[in-house]
């Protein structure tokens, strides 16, 4: 039996139901269930101690959730960060890419598919991924498990959005794939990419929030409804902006070629310093368009009634706030497109927010105070000392 398979436990527990009449039924079913339940328990511990690795400020942020919300949001959050992984992986051969992705959304949507076999395909270290990834990607079995031990109605809430996630980044992959790089052709095309990444996470966001809000109003369902994708999308053009020159070095650009067009600057001279004016100016344009996103996740954020929702308000408030902070160091340029550094914000702002969200959100005033200091924030810590803050939600690039 592989390390996170159970389908043997779970025909032991269906044999002890049979057996139940005899003498040893009863000890058989107990053995059985006895071994389902500590494998639930090792799925559990093994998605907890892999989330920070993945990502330690959502980790900080998802522990903070009431109990079963957080479950729930750890084990999608770990799912996405598997599609991730998958349109992450480079080198690898397109048909191979492709099969990952059919196999995850058979897994997915509960069609026939072994979890031990869909793991054991990542021991192959010619995938290309970070450790941490494939550490996830080779346990993936358990977080299959614990999602699927989710409410029926946690798990429909989360199912479509991760398919949808994992429906985009197989267009983009291949896309990629089939041109040899990663190329975003207009503002249109990366809000689009921006969707399938990061905006989708918004839309499961909120299908669960609904759960854990139940007194919310239909008038404020609908109003956090109709910016879900936007929370997403302005979180992952901070991601994008702040990226430039790192994903340049990977042979990717997600900067769209008809703004940069409009500034006379071409992506293979994107951090010479004879196209720094014009790189600049195009990172600006698109700012502009982040900035509006944020804003109108700040809508969302106080969407939610601030008693009842507050552990809602929090869990948004964090990655908004440091997505924030991280745009206007993009912003002031100093180390925007500029090759082995990357506009961060100062890690006592991080720790300013994490510690300050909860306490500020069942306030709007007390949130728009949090925001508007993250927005006005100082240049990061000098050099040499770590003030660099992981965005939550997902880095997806090539």
């Amino acid at each position: 039996m592989a390390r996170h398979d159970v389908s043997g436990l779970r025909d032991a527990g269906a044999a002890g139901r049979w057996i139940g009449s005899s003498e040893d039924g009863s000890g058989a079913m107990a053995a059985a269930l006895e071994a389902l339940a500590a494998q639930r328990v090792a799925d559990r511990d093994f998605c907890v101690q892999t989330l920070p690795r993945v990502s330690r400020t959502f980790a900080l942020s998802i522990l903070s959730l009431p109990e079963a919300l957080s479950e729930s949001l750890c084990a999608a959050y770990l799912l996405c960060r598997v599609v991730d992984s998958i349109e992450d992986a480079n080198p690898i051969p397109p048909e191979t890419r492709v099969s990952l992705f059919d196999a995850f959304d058979a897994l997915m949507r509960g069609e026939a598919g072994s979890l031990s076999e869909f793991e054991a395909r990542f021991a192959d270290e010619a995938l290309g991924m970070a450790e941490a990834d494939r550490a996830l990607c080779k346990g993936a079995g358990a977080v299959f498990r614990v999602f699927r031990g989710l409410p029926a109605a946690d798990q429909e809430a989360i199912r479509p959005w991760v398919l949808e996630m994992s429906l985009g980044m197989r267009e983009y992959a291949g896309r990629a794939d089939a041109e040899g790089k990663t190329r975003i052709r207009d503002v249109r095309d990366l809000e689009r990419y921006c969707y399938f990444v990061a905006g989708t996470v918004g839309e499961l966001l909120t299908s669960l929030f609904e759960r854990t809000v139940p007194g919310a109003s239909e008038e404020v369902r609908k109003a956090a409804r109709s910016r879900a994708t936007r929370f997403g999308l302005g979180l992952q053009m901070v991601n994008v902006l702040k990226d430039v020159a790192e994903d340049l070095d990977r042979g990717a650009c997600f900067l769209p070629e008809d703004v940069l067009a409009r500034h006379g600057v071409r992506r293979d001279v994107l951090l010479s310093p004879e196209a720094r004016a014009g790189g600049l100016a195009a990172v600006s344009e698109v700012c502009a368009i982040a900035r509006g996103h944020l804003d109108a996740a700040v809508e969302y954020t106080l969407c939610w009634p601030g008693r009842e929702g507050a552990e809602v308000r929090a869990f948004c408030a964090v990655p908004l706030a440091l997505a924030i902070a991280t745009l206007r160091e993009v912003e002031r340029g100093e180390n925007t497109l500029v090759r082995g550094r990357e506009p961060k914000i100062d890690k006592r702002l991080v720790a300013e927010v994490l510690a300050g969200a909860r306490r500020a959100a069942e306030s709007d005033a007390a949130l728009h105070a949090l925001f508007a200091r993250a927005a006005e924030a100082g240049p990061s810590t000098p050099a040499g000392v770590s003030g660099r803050a992981t965005m939550p939600l997902l880095r997806a690039r090539r």
